[in-house]
């Protein structure tokens, strides 16, 4: 059985789906090419294609704005926010729009979102990169908010959670990315 850290479990959880399902997408700021920050999403682009795996504008709202269209549309949209302090501009289209869509529809749309979410401190990162904001998104009726503690759980989790109905907010600590290979 290959040991992976936290960044090589979630990559092959995404990379599993990404190959299982062409419904699935994923997308945020630099996660095509660069594979993002912290590389959670390196060599997707290149093994799927710009159409499935690719770049978003810096605009946090847009990115879950079009992810809640797409998912109820039939797509099963995985975005990525960069760093936890950016995901405020995206807070209205998560609680107003997201978790509300299967109720204020009763039943008749559901929203296959997962957004990935790097959290916490603990890597020496200012202003808008320590912040631990479960809290907020878990008093949130309508979503599921998921948070690994080992690269077991994270492959698990995000696969369970790429298989919901509902949104999932993947929060990931980032200062166990690299660390504790299991």
């Amino acid at each position: 059985m290959a040991t992976l850290n936290l960044i090589q479990a979630i990559n092959l959880a995404i990379d599993e789906q990404l190959g299982r399902n062409d419904k699935v997408v994923v997308y945020g700021e630099d996660v095509g090419v660069e594979g993002g920050v912290f590389r959670a999403t390196q060599g997707l682009q290149k093994k799927y294609g710009k159409d499935r795996v690719f770049d978003a504008p810096i605009a946090e709202s847009s990115i879950v704005g079009t992810a809640i269209g797409m998912a109820m549309n039939g797509m099963r949209p995985i975005v990525e926010i960069q760093f936890d302090g950016f995901v405020f501009p995206a807070y209205n289209q998560i609680v107003t729009q997201l978790a509300r869509t299967r109720n204020r529809s009763r039943g008749n749309y559901t929203n296959p979102v997962v957004i990935r979410i790097p959290v916490g401190g603990g890597i020496k990162g200012l202003e808008h990169h320590s912040e631990s904001l479960e809290t907020y998104l878990g008093h949130i009726p309508g979503i599921k908010v998921v948070m690994p503690s080992t690269p077991y759980d994270a492959k698990g989790l995000l696969a369970a959670a790429l298989e919901s109905k509902d949104p999932v907010i993947f929060l990931e600590p980032k200062r166990i990315y690299r660390s504790g290979k299991q």
